[in-house]
């Protein structure tokens, strides 16, 4: 029988090396796509864990009150629960130690706001890999005044420089404790996750119903040796996902939704204490995505194995009609319908044993060749591929290889011998019956019934699992099946038509050609479908891949909002955005303010505010999210009249101001003056003018904007002084304003004709 297998291979061997060549093609390419979901899945996951945005809401943050002789044993507690929080994996602990709150002195306000609750401040030993040092050095243990180290949006904010030494006050009734400041710093990062551990979170700044500064850094054998009172203490554990894959998920948000729980319950921790990770959310938002890129791989995959399926049955139906005489010879000599099938699935097996061998091994050289090429190269992705890949690689190639032995020998172990009118009665038959279009009807419904769906390629079933939709992949093949088929239909009246313009022409073979075609039109239909399939699956491959870049480009403009956003630690200081818009290649800069407002109910709405005049232009936002279009959007938002006030030119260095101030309180009253400056984006400042004494005499008073490149407007002026204990009245003469550039020429301005006023009474001050 090998013998005879062979023989009859070697007869037709150019349509079982056509045949041969599908199946290896097939099973590689359904291998390789295998093995492309598994390790761009695997390696997106850890990707997604890696990036520092998702990075923090991975990370597990624990904050207690610890006694200090306890603080060892509450950290070996944290490290084994934290292991068990991450399903054993490595993992890197990192700590914050704090003080207790200690006021800042009141002579760092200004008078009139010094009475009422202090400005805070707090001591802690933070990791300087996580620091910048701006000016100074960091602090050293010394004996005497404490060293520290402090942000330097606090240290513009109270005026301090390097040198300057204080006395804080400790809140929980500690002695006062002398400090020195040695340096100022700025976070390495401030969106790094160890600033979850800060209160401030690295700004240096917050302001509540008080206003804290800090934190102060200090040498940690300071907060060891008890010489500032004791605060809470705060561990970041965050792991490391370089080995995780995604048949590990599941197991791991179980792990971190009981972690939290237990780790409140140990008794080493004392008091409250906060222990929380965003870790399961994370992955339940990387586990839909990996299903709705799977989604989209399947897609692909069925619309191959439709193609793959009829180029393979066209094949095995030319090979029969080429051996039709030769099967009905082995029929009269006596052949059994069993033994055709054998003799079929010999010659299957012959054709499919090669493809399931090499696939495996295909796959993962392929899959490689894939990843290094299109958006994907660009993320630097490891794969791990085995090299003759991984079981379900090998299952995959088994499968599909099976299937298209099945289907060669169903196709070439037919028990009955069909002459072609036979073949063309059963197509008509299925023509008349109307199935080509109950298939279309079919495909229409499931068109339809998707673009009613928003699932984005994964759905809940009844228990919440998260699953493949099934109507998503079907749909598009469908569709490309109920094209095809459809083409039988109109077949006849186009080859019809093409028989009626070659026979107007006066070449005989265009004519001989479109009459043999009209006449046999079943002939010729087996190559007509298998080219609509292809030029089909590429349309629908075109169309998929500019989905899935307008769907990448659109998610990263929302998240942007812009080309470029630079997120500033603090609240930046006169002259930031100019120094961000004189940047080489940056075309132009709006500024923009992100903040929170609590609201009834425990609800909380976020508040922006941004140029709306500049940032017209420069906002990415898609037209279909807003009623109107950006532009005309933004135009109603932006201000009518600009600000009134003083314009001060672009180039100014220095703002002198001479004023004089009368009170009947007495000549000992100082009122602080400040300027409040507007620049061209509309960011108002204030800042300090001086001291102007209320003595009736005429004072000057000096501000520096050097930071300024741009101009200017003087908007308004605000004194602040100590209420007197019995009613006064004040009067207030503006001399003289000039304007001195970095040369030392100076211009006179010119001040408002007409002003506002206002009084507002706070506490002790006015």
């Amino acid at each position: 029988m090998t013998g005879f297998v062979f023989a009859r291979a070697r007869a037709h061997r150019l349509l079982l090396g056509a045949a041969l060549l599908t199946v290896v093609l097939t099973t590689a390419v359904l291998a390789t796509l295998t093995a492309y979901a598994g390790a761009i899945g695997d390696a997106a996951l850890r990707h997604a864990l890696a990036d520092p945005g998702t990075a923090a809401d991975a990370a597990l943050i624990v904050k207690a009150d610890v006694p200090p002789g306890q603080r060892a044993a509450a950290d070996r507690a944290v490290r084994a629960e934290a292991r068990r929080t991450f399903d054993g994996l490595p993992m890197t602990v990192r700590t914050l130690r704090r003080s207790g709150p200690y006021a800042l002195p009141a002579a760092l306000r200004p008078p009139a706001e010094r009475s009422g609750d202090p400005d805070l401040t707090y001591f802690a030993a933070l990791d300087r890999s996580r620091l910048r040092l701006s000016e100074g050095r960091f602090p050293r243990a010394a004996k005497g005044a404490v060293e520290v180290a402090l942000p330097g949006t606090a240290a513009r904010a109270l005026r301090l420089r390097v040198g300057d030494r204080l006395t804080l006050t400790d809140r929980l009734g500690g002695p006062a404790l002398r400090v020195r400041i040695s340096g100022l710093y700025r976070p390495a990062s401030v969106t790094a996750p160890y600033w979850r551990l800060d209160d401030l979170l690295g700004r240096g700044v917050k302001e509540s119903g008080f206003t804290t500064y800090g934190p102060l850094v200090a040498d940690p054998s300071v907060l060891a040796a008890g010489r500032v009172s004791a605060g809470p203490t705060a561990w970041l554990a965050s792991a490391d996902f370089g080995r995780t894959t995604t048949g590990r998920i599941g197991r791991l948000r179980a792990a971190a939704r009981a972690g939290g729980t237990e780790l409140r319950a140990r008794p080493e921790l004392h008091g409250a204490t906060m222990a929380q990770t965003g870790l399961p959310e994370v992955l339940d938002r990387l586990e839909r995505s990996l299903r709705a890129a799977r989604s989209t791989l399947l897609i692909a995959a069925l619309q191959l194995v439709l193609l793959a399926g009829y180029a393979l049955l066209l094949v095995a139906r030319l090979l029969g009609a080429e051996r039709a005489a030769e099967t009905r010879l082995l029929r009269a000599r006596g052949a059994s319908r069993a033994r055709l099938a054998a003799l079929a699935a010999a010659e299957a097996g012959l054709l499919v044993l090669p493809a399931a061998l090499a696939a495996p091994f295909l796959a993962a050289p392929l899959t490689r060749i894939l990843a290094a090429h299109g958006p994907l190269s660009r993320l630097d992705l490891r794969l791990t591929l085995p090299l003759a890949g991984g079981l379900p690689v090998r299952l995959a190639a088994v499968a599909v290889a099976a299937a298209c032995a099945l289907a060669i020998v169903c196709a070439g172990a037919g028990g009955r011998v069909r002459r072609p009118r036979e073949h063309r009665s059963g197509r008509r038959a299925a023509l008349r019956s109307g199935a080509d279009l109950g298939l279309l009807t079919v495909a229409a419904v499931a068109y339809a019934e998707l673009a009613r769906q928003g699932s984005g390629g994964a759905v809940a079933d009844r228990s919440g699992a998260l699953g493949v939709d099934p109507l998503l992949v079907a749909a598009p093949a469908l569709a490309l099946l109920a094209g095809t088929v459809l083409t039988l239909r109109l077949l006849p009246p186009v080859a019809r038509l093409a028989e009626h313009w070659a026979a107007r022409g006066r070449g005989l073979p265009l004519a001989l050609a479109g009459w043999q075609f009209s006449r046999r039109t079943a002939r010729g239909a087996g190559p007509v479908l298998l080219l609509v399939l292809a030029v089909a699956l590429g349309m629908l491959a075109l169309g998929q891949s500019a989905s899935w870049h307008r769907s990448q480009a659109d998610q990263a403009d929302f998240r942007a909002g812009a080309p470029v956003r630079v997120a500033a630690a603090g609240s930046g200081g006169l002259g930031s955005t100019d120094g961000y818009a004189r940047l080489p290649h940056v075309r132009a800069a709006a500024p923009a303010v992100r903040a929170d407002q609590p609201l009834s109910g425990d609800r909380t709405a976020t508040v922006l505010a941004l140029d709306t005049r500049r940032a017209a232009d420069a906002v990415l936002m898609r037209p279909d999210l807003a009623d109107v279009p950006v532009r005309p959007l933004f135009a109603g938002l932006a201000a009518t009249n600009p600000p009134a006030g003083t314009r001060v030119p672009a180039g100014t260095a220095r703002l002198r101001l001479t004023a004089a101030l009368a009170s009947s309180a007495g000549p000992g009253l100082v009122t602080d003056v400040t300027a409040t400056l507007t620049d061209g984006y509309g960011v108002s400042y204030r800042m300090p003018f001086g001291q102007l004494p209320a003595d009736g005499r005429t004072h000057p008073l000096a501000l520096d904007v050097r930071a300024a490149h741009g101009a200017l407007t003087l908007t308004g002026l605000r004194l602040e002084m100590t209420q007197p204990s019995s009613p006064a009245r004040h009067r207030l003469v503006i001399g003289r304003l000039t304007a001195t550039d970095a040369a030392g020429r100076e211009r006179p301005l010119d001040l408002p004709a007409r002003w506002s006023t206002a009084a507002e009474a706070g506490g002790d001050a006015v």
